[in-house]
């Protein structure tokens, strides 16, 4: 696979991009190494985007997974899964770029080998396509860094994006650049997620014979925490006490005080337990602050103990406890979405089986979130005064919210298939066949 622009063009553009890149680097380096000082997680990081593998790397060509963050991590889980049922003998590596998206991929993936992916400068990414020796990469949505299309091209790695999806934003940006760089037409094969998103990547110079729609990998996530892992989890934290649970989740600056209102609003304690889960945890402290001030009794998650005030608001400051949560919990409002943030995922909790309210910026989940709303399990607030209404009408009536649980569970069941879709793409085009040679002896 080579691009179709000329040799000049491409050999300017890589050059001014190599040097803008580097210099960039040169700059973030101090600050960088400052934190680093603070936490020492840094340095692996720092170790590793620099192309100093950890050691562990697996024998043999793996197909290496690049999944940027904690949504990618995830939204990955269903399609390692259908690969090592379906070529149970190809060994898999998956990469992030954020330290978040590090964490949830060690406790999502243990038995795989996890690194945080390389600086896009090409002298570091050469290094480690060499040491790994990928027989493929998969690019979960469209994470094409151009030294990365360029170095894996010439060294003869197929790159394929899978879950391809574009912003409306993105696209505008990436068409305003498209003389210069990534050039996408490098890549060798894209399973996208609908029609819109197919399409805007054939605008950006992915020949449309390469462009197949197969769905979103989100669709395909596990239904729900087993019961007994709920039972346990609402234990631990003070749940099971039969009062119905209340979820603000993935919150952003806010969100958290409206959350609260509307949970007062309903009766607070006497109507059920409020669980406040803000997406991003250097906002704890700032939250359990403003909660304290609001005259909210607070009970950070890791301070949990047996007997906690049942009438406090348990405020979650760690990764990993939305999804199980989500199991708790008939309804949930999700965040991101009554502030112009773009929405997260509705289907996690839909999956779950819970009551979904959300606000009115939906633009990163539009087409999810309509099929919930249309199917009957998930409503759109304009304000914090209608989410109020609505968490009041909800807690109040359990029948109610059953049945809009029950609609938006039924409703995501019937969107799964991604994941298998593809791997089947991945097959038929040749990029997962093993030569005899490879195959492990029995």
């Amino acid at each position: 696979m080579t691009t179709a622009r000329s040799r000049l063009r491409v050999t300017v553009s890589h050059a001014a991009y190599d040097a803008l890149f580097a210099l960039a680097c040169v700059l973030a380096l101090p600050p960088w190494m400052v934190r680093a000082l603070r936490d020492r997680r840094q340095w692996r990081l720092l170790r590793e985007r620099l192309g100093g593998l950890p050691p562990g790397a697996p024998e043999g060509r793996p197909v290496w997974v690049h999944a940027v963050s904690v949504g990618e991590v995830k939204a990955s889980r269903p399609l390692v899964r259908e690969l090592s049922r379906r070529v149970p003998q190809l060994p898999i590596v998956l990469s992030t770029s954020t330290p978040a998206g590090f964490e949830t991929a060690q406790r999502e993936f243990p038995e795989l080998y996890v690194f945080h992916a390389p600086l896009d400068l090409a002298l570091v990414v050469r290094s480690v396509l060499r040491r790994l020796r990928p027989r493929l990469v998969v690019l979960m949505e469209l994470e094409a860094w151009p030294s990365f299309l360029r170095v894996a091209d010439e060294e003869g790695v197929p790159q394929v994006i899978v879950n391809g999806r574009v912003r409306e934003s993105s696209f505008r940006g990436y068409r305003r650049w498209r003389w210069w760089l990534p050039e996408f037409d490098r890549v060798s094969l894209v399973a996208a997620q609908d029609e819109v998103y197919a399409e805007r990547i054939a605008q950006l110079g992915v020949p449309r014979s390469r462009i197949h729609v197969t769905g979103n990998l989100k669709h395909d996530l596990p239904a729900q925490v087993p019961a007994s892992a709920a039972a346990a989890l609402a234990a631990t934290l003070g749940l099971d006490d039969g009062r119905p649970v209340f979820v603000a989740g993935s919150t952003h600056t806010g969100e958290d005080e409206a959350a609260l209102a509307a949970w007062r609003a309903a009766g607070g304690p006497r109507a059920g337990h409020f669980v406040l889960v803000p997406r991003h945890l250097r906002r704890v402290p700032e939250i359990q602050r403003q909660l304290r001030r609001e005259g909210a009794g607070v009970v950070l998650r890791s301070a949990v103990r047996p007997g906690r005030a049942p009438d406090a608001v348990l405020l979650v400051d760690s990764m990993g406890e939305l999804e199980p949560l989500f199991g708790l919990s008939p309804l949930v409002f999700l965040g991101g979405s009554l502030v112009p943030v773009g929405g997260h995922n509705v289907l996690e909790p839909a999956a779950a089986g819970c009551a979904i309210l959300v606000g009115p910026h939906l633009e990163t989940c539009q087409a999810e979130a309509e099929i919930l709303r249309r199917a009957g399990g998930l409503r759109v607030v304009a304000d914090a005064r209608e989410l109020a209404q609505a968490v009041t009408a909800l807690l109040a009536d359990p029948s109610a919210r059953a049945a809009q649980g029950e609609a938006a569970r039924r409703a995501a069941a019937g969107l799964r298939g991604a994941a298998g879709a593809d791997v089947t793409l991945l097959q038929q085009a040749g990029l997962l066949a093993v030569p005899a040679l490879e195959v492990p002896a029995t």
